[in-house]
């Protein structure tokens, strides 16, 4: 199967409604429009583990986005698809179903790059370059740069990024407060999580907290992959409850197939499996046993198998030894550092890596943070399960198709994203054209 990680950071607010507000056509389906829900997906750019007061961070106040573990379920092992941004294409599926979609979001290229940032509603670029100031609450504050509207600026106990993550639980307000005030809250289906972990590498005053996981962004440590997840459907997923189960952002596309009766595109494989049963409260051994490949770069550096992790190769970290590092646990000063100032992260190349054999092993209920490495002495079948993870993971590398690198050949003038009716110059690329309450394609 083609896998790819982009350059580009996309922070998504996708959302699809069935037809004539929570209304669809069940012929074909073999679902009545009872069971299909609107499905609004919310992706927090840069957010870590331990940046929501739900998720045991007391220096910010996030009431919005906590109602959604109050009245939802909380899932505690919810494990991004990747240490950087990724793919999605979950509207193109449910569209084949009668849902109408839309998304709203940002790509972002680098500091130096600011021609590739811009605003998107849907398909349509609406603003280019990014003008920040006009980004209120909105789910891009995150990440850094950090910015605030006035009415959130120097207002949180957590400094400049908790004034960010209170900005964007304001906006989770706000959508759900709609969701309330067009009468379909309990037909909406709401899942909330983050793309990746925090960006440590930037310094602590502008990068999350993994609450108290190891490693950071980029980084196969569950710092850089586990993400507060949060799901909420009133009357179908159980309130309060907290969920240990292995889940996966990649788990999304699958679920939703499965719930809204779409097919699951048949050009590729899908990483991911269907957590429905998950998500009603009935513990799905299928999901609690599973295998989950943890890339760096196009290498697999980490396995989950089951309730054990596996650590193939880990990051040679820059930092321990340095006099007041930027970060710990990170590669501020690595090969791909920006200026020496930091911005890195720690670099996938083989020479940075350092590699294991046998492999890391970490028990992830009984240590989450990996600190306490197991080994033959700890449990009677560690043999057996480093064995069966390398004999899995020589199966999944067959099932990996080459694919053409296409950032290699960039800059192709065809594929720098610019402005409708803007020539493709980077100084040219410059428009402000988005309407309140227009609808664009």
């Amino acid at each position: 199967m083609a896998r790819w990680r982009g350059w580009l950071a996309m922070v998504l607010v996708v959302l699809a409604v069935l037809s004539v507000l929570g209304r669809a056509t069940e012929e074909g389906t073999g679902l009545g429009s009872s069971e299909r829900p609107n499905v609004l997906v919310l992706l927090v750019d840069d957010l870590g583990y331990g940046d929501l007061a739900c998720f045991g961070r007391e220096n910010v106040s996030t009431p919005n986005v906590d109602s959604l573990a109050r009245d939802g379920t909380k899932f505690v092992q919810w494990i991004s698809a990747a240490s950087v941004c990724k793919e999605h294409t979950i509207g193109e599926m449910l569209r084949t179903v009668d849902y109408a979609t839309g998304m709203s979001g940002k790509w972002q290229g680098t500091a130096e790059e600011v021609q590739y940032c811009m605003i998107m509603a849907n398909n349509t670029i609406v603003e280019q370059p990014t003008n920040y100031d006009n980004l209120t609450q909105s789910y891009v504050h995150v990440h850094s740069p950090l910015f605030s509207s006035p009415a959130f600026f120097n207002v949180s106990r957590g400094g400049r990024f908790g004034d960010n993550v209170e900005e964007m639980d304001h906006s989770v307000g706000r959508i759900l407060n709609t969701l309330d005030e067009l009468g379909i809250a309990n037909d909406t289906l709401v899942i909330l999580t983050s793309d990746n972990g925090p960006f440590a590498e930037e310094g602590w005053d502008k990068a999350g907290r993994t609450g108290g996981l190891k490693g950071s962004k980029g980084q196969t440590y569950e710092g850089g992959i586990r993400m507060p997840g949060l799901a909420r459907w009133p009357g179908r997923i159980p309130a309060g409850r907290v969920s240990n189960a292995p889940i996966s952002t990649l788990d999304i596309m699958p679920t939703l197939a499965e719930l809204t009766g779409a097919s699951l595109p048949a050009d590729r494989l899908i990483d991911g499996m269907s957590i429905l049963n998950e998500l009603y409260g009935q513990e799905d051994p299928a999901v609690r046993n599973r295998t989950m490949w943890h890339y760096c770069g196009h290498n697999v550096t980490a396995a989950r198998f089951g309730r054990y992790k596996l650590h193939f190769a880990t990051p040679v970290w820059t930092s321990d030894a340095r006099p007041s590092p930027l970060c710990t646990e990170c590669c501020p000063y690595g090969p791909t550092n920006f200026n020496g100032t930091g911005g890195s992260l720690c670099d996938c190349a083989e020479e940075n890596l350092l590699f294991h054999d046998p492999p890391l092993v970490f028990d992830m209920i009984l240590d989450m943070e990996e600190n306490y490495p197991l080994s033959a002495a700890n449990i009677t079948n560690f043999d057996q399960l480093v064995a069966s993870a390398k004999s899995a993971l020589a199966a999944h590398y067959a099932t990996v198709q080459p694919f053409p690198n296409q950032m290699l050949s960039l800059p192709v003038p065809a594929l720098v994203p610019c402005c409708e009716g803007s020539w493709v110059n980077h100084d040219a690329c410059m428009c402000q054209r988005y309407q309140e309450g227009h609808v664009y394609p």
